[in-house]
């Protein structure tokens, strides 16, 4: 059997499904797990090929590409979007930007969009003191132990944040409605040396992914066993990523966001280099 090493924040519903299913296994690959603690470890986890896949936003594999030379490819998309809102035991942006703001990098990733509010809030971005917590469960505790005031988060954090009195001062989709879902992404070195695990791995991923329509209730309720809420849970069978295609809307609201806060690489990295879904779906 097929061995492929993955690296991820918190599983997202196709690799859930697959899981619950067993439809890796069925396909004739054994998946490894690691549960990273910052986008930093996973970023170079990929490029030195500690990991085979990873599990990230579109923008940090433009930015591992860039920093790290990773040569990475998007394999697929599991996520239609990302649901991100930002938080903070202060009443308004400016106050949150006076004190430390609770990243997980100050290069990619969600931090861009709030580098958007920021401008539009007409507050220097370079100004604001930033302190590299971590992922987005690492932040949300140390939102409620005090250590930080203000952060991104996604769900089910952002519901945990705001039940503990915390405000929410911008909505992701407000700032910007096109940012994408996770994806999957590998070295395209490794792609081409292990065609056959890309393959067997993206199989029982499509599977899963057309399956959950077709049995929404025991869809949600494996998301639920895997700790998703039940409203966060239904959304996701309901919104599943046709195909697990990657959004070209998506693509292009992250190359916007780089773009405006000056991080965009020069040649800007094209989508039809970095994207390789066409070849896993034949």
């Amino acid at each position: 059997m097929n061995t492929v090493k993955q690296i991820l924040f918190v599983p997202p519903a196709p690799i859930v499904w697959a899981e619950s299913r067993g439809l890796f296994a069925r396909h004739g690959v054994q998946v490894e797990t690691t549960q990273t603690l910052s986008s930093d470890q996973l970023g170079q986890g990929l490029a030195a090929g500690t990991w085979d896949v990873g599990i990230g936003v579109v923008d940090n594999i433009i930015a591992w590409n860039e920093e790290r030379k990773a040569g990475l490819q998007i394999m697929a998309q599991l996520e239609r979007n990302t649901i991100m809102a930002f938080v903070s035991t202060k009443p308004t942006l400016a106050e949150a930007a006076a004190d430390a703001v609770a990243v997980d990098s100050t290069t990619n990733g969600f931090v861009l969009v709030l580098y958007r509010a920021l401008a539009r809030a007409g507050i220097d971005r370079r100004k604001v003191r930033y302190d590299a917590v971590g992922g987005v469960r690492q932040r949300f505790e140390a939102l409620a132990a005090g250590k930080a005031s203000a952060t991104i988060l996604v769900p089910p954090f952002i519901d945990m944040a705001l039940e503990k009195g915390l405000r929410k001062l911008w909505d992701g989709a407000d700032l910007a409605p096109a940012y994408p879902g996770v994806v999957v992404a590998a070295r395209a070195a490794w792609l081409r040396e292990n065609e056959d695990s890309a393959r067997r791995y993206m199989r029982a991923l499509l599977e899963a992914n057309d399956w959950a329509p077709q049995d929404p209730p025991a869809a949600a309720a494996a998301l639920v066993a895997a700790r998703y809420s039940e409203p966060a849970a239904k959304r996701l069978v309901a919104g599943t990523v046709p195909r697990l295609e990657p959004s070209m809307a998506g693509w292009n609201e992250v190359v916007a966001l780089r773009r405006e806060c000056g991080l965009l690489p020069t040649p800007e990295p094209r989508a039809e280099d970095v994207i390789n879904y066409r070849r896993w779906i034949t």
